[in-house]
């Protein structure tokens, strides 16, 4: 089985800057391939708990990730575990469903025009041939 390709939208981007490394979420992303995640939402997107340096996964933060891509894994939306309230609301669920179902509908050439125009950029950087 090859690999998927790991990706994180501009705004998750932004959100996790300071909070997560690239290494961290290619890890997160292995375990999603594995099937280890918190929970499925359904339209292909998951809930991942993923560590903080020092805090551990239950200090840490909350990620929902689009997994259904034939090729592709996508970080859509972030949230430390410590903000307010105690999840993610409805309404961030819902976004996430319809840019993550458009994301997992695409082909790889237009992902990679995503990545080029700077809407997505790739992590872990492991080049496979499909």
């Amino acid at each position: 089985m090859d690999r998927k390709r790991i990706f994180k939208t501009k705004t998750f981007d932004r959100w996790a800057k300071k909070l997560l490394s690239d290494e961290v979420l290619c890890k997160a992303a292995r375990e999603i391939e594995q099937g280890i995640y918190e929970a499925d939402l359904g339209s292909g997107i998951c809930k991942k708990r993923v560590a903080i340096a020092g805090k551990g996964k239950s200090g840490g933060t909350r990620t929902l990730v689009a997994k259904e891509h034939e090729a592709a894994i996508f970080f859509l939306l972030g949230r430390e575990k410590s903000a307010p309230g105690s999840d993610f609301s409805d309404a961030a669920i819902e976004t996430a469903k319809i840019i993550g179902t458009s994301l997992q509908a695409q082909p790889l050439t237009k992902i990679d025009e995503m990545t080029v125009d700077g809407s997505l950029k790739e992590i872990c950087n492991v080049k496979t041939k499909q």
